[in-house]
């Protein structure tokens, strides 16, 4: 179900676009976290989702290990490598 309110933000010259307070709070949205970016050309609608983290081979999002700054491994997958 999409939601609707009377909040306008203007793009800034960077292009960037604020998330007003109320919608972070309400969907749980903290600084760093990291979302998708999907286009609907049709409808002109942009999406954002917000990205969990997941372990590049096997795709779980537990026991999570940070190997590099955005590379995450499982440690079932670590003890598979050694």
């Amino acid at each position: 179900m999409i939601e609707t309110t009377d909040i306008v933000r203007k793009v800034d010259e960077l292009g960037r676009i604020l998330l007003p307070v109320e919608i972070r709070t309400a969907l749980g949205i903290s600084e760093k976290d990291r979302f998708i970016i999907s286009v609907d050309k049709e409808n002109r609608q942009i999406i954002l989702q917000k990205a969990d983290y997941v372990c590049l081979k096997c795709g779980s999002t537990e026991l999570l290990k940070e190997i590099t700054p955005d590379f995450y491994l499982c440690e079932t997958c670590i003890k598979e490598l050694k």
